[in-house]
């Protein structure tokens, strides 16, 4: 059995490993994270240091995408709530006139910042992945309307701060009550390789921190299987890691539990 230093020494290996910086003109700074978008590509930044500051953005990239596989945002006042939601919460600005989300930074608080590009950037990208040829309702839209079709309460796009610091979003908290666990719900409307791998990383550094501490804390995760049949390594990847998968054909089975 690994020792919890020989984890987080190979965790911080594996990182170190998988991220690049590449000068570009100007004094740009060009950087490629282990973190995947939808096609598995991994993400890159651009860090363009000005007066001291350091400007970090994604050049436009994650909503230029989005709109290249027929998303339309401008058109949609829930999507721009939503929107605006992420990206107040990490802490991020949006230039509308070039699609751009990016931040800004000191030296000192740089890691914190970069990560929270990042998170915006995957959270808008999951979010807001629709094409002509999807439901044209939002996957977490739908699922928000299955959980009140029920009496469900909670509250909604929260964000929960991990032990490394870090805040992640998840779509919704359902209280504890007596001995009923709190229940954490999440979404995952595009099943992919880069999808998992980031539910799983924010769970396993968020499930341990100081709010839950008092009580014991479960993730479920709605999977969004009307298009096509989900993976069977997805499901049990999730398992592994104790998070509850839940196909979206499969939503009635959890309405007890999580009206508990």
């Amino acid at each position: 059995m690994a020792a919890k230093d020989d984890l987080k020494k190979a965790y911080i290996e594996w990182l170190n490993s998988k991220l690049a910086y590449k000068d570009l003109e100007a004094g740009a700074i060009e950087i490629t994270t282990p973190f995947l978008d939808r096609h598995n590509d991994r993400l890159q930044i651009y860090a363009i240091p000005n007066n001291g500051e350091i400007k970090l953005t994604d050049d436009g990239y994650i909503l230029s995408d989005l709109q290249a596989s027929g998303f339309e945002f401008s058109n949609s006042k829930r999507r721009k709530q939503i929107f605006n939601t992420i990206v107040k919460g990490y802490g991020v600005s949006f230039n509308s006139d070039y699609n751009e989300l990016y931040i800004t930074t000191d030296f000192k608080d740089f890691p914190r910042k970069k990560h929270s590009l990042i998170q915006a950037m995957i959270t808008v990208n999951d979010m807001f992945m629709t094409t002509k040829t999807t439901v044209s309702s939002l996957f977490t839209e739908d699922v928000g309307n299955f959980l009140e079709s029920h009496n469900i309460r909670y509250s909604e796009n929260i964000f929960l701060s991990g032990k490394s610091g870090y805040n992640h979003n998840f779509n919704f908290l359902i209280p504890h009550f007596k001995n009923t666990p709190e229940r954490v719900v999440h979404t995952m409307n595009v099943p992919s390789k880069g999808t998992l791998s980031n539910i799983i990383f924010a769970w396993s550094d968020t499930r341990f921190n100081k709010n839950l501490q008092n009580y014991k804390s479960d993730l479920y995760v709605f999977i969004n299987d009307q298009e096509k049949e989900i993976d069977p390594n997805i499901i049990n990847a999730l398992k592994n890691e104790n998070i509850n998968p839940i196909p979206w054909s499969n939503r009635n089975t959890v309405v007890d539990i999580l009206s508990a």
